[in-house]
């Protein structure tokens, strides 16, 4: 089950929902918050932002590896080639 963003007033505690969000970067944006609390009505903006990365996704898995792979010389191109060669074979 996926988990969900729990926004909380700082006034009065009381559960908040995003309104708005506004995309400034693709690792910045203001999420624009209203207070869920009649009584309070307090509106705030959240500041959130990419960190940093627990595990790299799967889908850039080939680039990285392409990058490796054209920064190494012909001859560990054909040491690569020779051991996955050997692997296919079971040796």
């Amino acid at each position: 089950m996926a988990r969900t963003l729990d926004i909380y007033c700082k006034v009065c505690n009381s559960k908040a929902t995003v309104t708005r969000t506004e995309r400034i970067h693709s690792e910045y944006s203001k999420s624009y918050c209203t207070c869920k609390n009649p009584a309070c009505g307090h509106k705030f903006v959240l500041n959130v932002e990419f960190s940093h990365t627990t595990k790299t996704s799967l889908l850039t898995k080939d680039g990285l590896l392409s990058l490796m792979i054209n920064q190494l010389s012909d001859k560990d191109k054909q040491k690569i080639r020779e051991m996955l060669n050997q692997e296919e074979k079971g040796v």
